[in-house]
């Protein structure tokens, strides 16, 4: 279990951003490459997520928070509905009336989280999402309305750990 008292956090009030990208300057600026989060609309998690992709070694922090935010209504201008992101339609269709104004994004830092397999930053990352995934179910007896589908089977693989490994094999 992953203690989340150790993880750096941020909240981005989307109400106080002009334009959706504003989430990538700043998630830029605070260094930010792998994270779990959730977008809570008026106190109400929509949805959790992650993001461990390697898109910050081209210069693109945020990037999937970008994208589904954009979708949110409110913004002075529209993704095309083909654009990536789009699957948060989907979300938003849960929250009628829903506006950027009244939305957040919850950001949990795992960038600097000590990673049991150093190629392999999913796996913790995946495991804090599952957590969050679980503790709300404990709460409220189901997922979140923007967490659509139950994927716990499918992510709940084990890993063999770079201690192990390196138990067993003697690399040089």
């Amino acid at each position: 279990m992953i203690d989340i008292s150790n993880l750096p956090s941020v909240t981005f009030d989307l109400g106080k951003c002009l334009h959706a990208s504003e989430i990538k300057g700043m998630m830029k600026k605070l260094g930010v490459k792998y994270y779990c989060y959730a977008f809570i609309y008026n106190s109400t998690v929509m949805k959790y997520g992650q993001s461990a992709d390697n898109d910050w070694i081209r210069g693109s922090f945020g990037e999937r928070i970008y994208r589904q935010a954009f979708q949110i209504p409110g913004w002075p201008t529209k993704p095309s509905v083909k654009s990536a992101g789009c699957d948060m339609l989907d979300v938003i269709k849960n929250f009628p009336g829903i506006n950027k104004n009244n939305v957040c994004i919850k950001i949990w830092d795992m960038t600097n989280y000590p990673l049991a397999v150093q190629d392999d930053p999913r796996h913790e990352v995946t495991q804090l999402e599952d957590q969050f995934l679980d503790a709300h179910i404990k709460q409220y007896g189901l997922l979140p309305l923007g967490n659509l589908r139950d994927e716990s089977h499918i992510r709940r693989k084990s890993r063999v750990t770079d201690q192990h490994f390196n138990s067993i094999f003697d690399i040089e």
